[in-house]
């Protein structure tokens, strides 16, 4: 097991590599007050890497990207007092923004898809605030990785069912994975964006909590239907928001039974869900419980809300014994491609919500 420390305030690290080593601990110290970053680190043969983060008050430990080469990092462990950031370059490269990458040097002759070795990113015992950007999907199309180095032509890296645990600080937790999973603690104002399909958020008890789904910091926006499904526990939903991307619209699901709308467990009066960029400013919200009390299913109650609708704006009822949030940029008779629909489970009285340019604030 090795042992990297580094111990500067106001100094970035130059990258490097280290390899050979089956398991790492890496102790960043910040004597503070402003921060010390290290650009990257390149692993081999390492499988568990621990990063631990302190210093003084205010001080900041920075690691842009943490990179392996042969597919076996499995677990990265973060823990500590003071803040931690694994925040590359903001680009629209996503290999770049992609804060833990693995199997970076894989070759092969024809197209191949590689599921990463990478499972679980775990800050639960954080108590200064982590800022995490992790699963997007890397191709050669993506641009560099941090330490310059490219990704082979036919080679895809995907980061399917990774789980990433924030702490009790204010946490900043980006997950792009297909079925990713994210747990946060129960600081004041922590912020989630589910970027893949079937993802899942819960978060503690905290208020001011932020959920952003179908929305990805990692790179270009996503287009409607490719992430569908995704699924937000709030634990103090009264002060909470959820923001409704691109990529949570209908796509080609439009009409069908199996739509992949986002689902809200826990929701209460007082959260917001913002559907600002899918209404284009549109203040319109009518009720259509009545108008769908007939509809034998929830595609036909669907339809009917969004047909009684008749225009940009959003549509809302009861059915069985849940709520329905659709909305809407179109004058349609059937949900279609650009809708986006959340379900809150378990919740069948709020009659009341109200809609200002596409933010929504629900109310008993």
């Amino acid at each position: 097991m090795g042992h990297l420390i580094l111990q500067e305030d106001n100094f970035t690290w130059p990258g490097f590599s280290l390899l050979g080593e089956s398991s790492l601990a890496i102790t960043m110290d910040d004597p503070g007050p402003n921060f010390q970053l290290l650009d990257f680190l390149v692993l081999s043969g390492t499988t568990s890497v621990s990063i631990g983060s302190s210093g003084v008050t205010n001080g900041v430990n920075v690691l842009d990207q943490l990179a392996e080469n042969n597919n076996v990092l499995t677990t990265v462990t973060i823990s500590g007092s003071e803040p931690f950031r694994n925040l590359p370059l903001l680009t629209k490269d996503t290999n770049t923004v992609d804060g833990v990458v693995t199997d970076i040097a894989a070759t092969a002759n024809s197209p191949t898809t590689i599921h990463s070795s990478l499972k679980l990113i775990d800050a639960s015992t954080t108590t200064g605030g982590v800022i995490i950007y992790a699963g997007i999907t890397n191709t050669s199309g993506g641009g560099l990785f941090e330490n310059g180095g490219s990704l082979n032509p036919n080679i895809t890296i995907t980061y399917t069912g990774l789980t990433i645990k924030g702490g009790s600080g204010v946490d900043f937790i980006v997950n792009d994975a297909k079925n990713g999973i994210v747990t946060d603690g129960n600081g004041d104002g922590d912020t989630v964006v589910l970027g893949g399909a079937g993802a899942k958020a819960t978060l503690g008890t905290g208020t001011g909590d932020g959920v952003f789904v179908g929305f990805t910091n990692l790179g270009p926006s996503e287009t409607p239907g490719s992430a569908l499904g995704d699924i937000v526990t709030f634990g103090a939903a009264f002060t909470a928001g959820l923001d409704v991307g691109s990529g949570a619209e209908a796509g080609s699901t439009a009409g069908t039974a199996s739509i992949g709308l986002t689902k809200v467990l826990k929701a209460a009066a007082g959260m917001e869900i913002d559907f600002l960029t899918l209404v284009t400013n549109s203040s319109t919200i009518v009720d259509e419980t009545a108008t769908v009390a007939s509809s034998t299913s929830l595609t036909a109650a669907e339809n009917a809300a969004v047909k009684a609708l008749g225009g940009t704006g959003v549509a809302y009822f009861s059915f069985h014994g849940n709520e329905y949030f659709i909305a809407t940029n179109n004058v349609e008779t059937t949900v279609s491609s650009n809708d986006a629909i959340v379900k809150l489970v378990g919740i069948t009285d709020i009659h009341h919500a109200t809609n200002s340019g596409g933010l929504v604030t629900l109310h008993i």
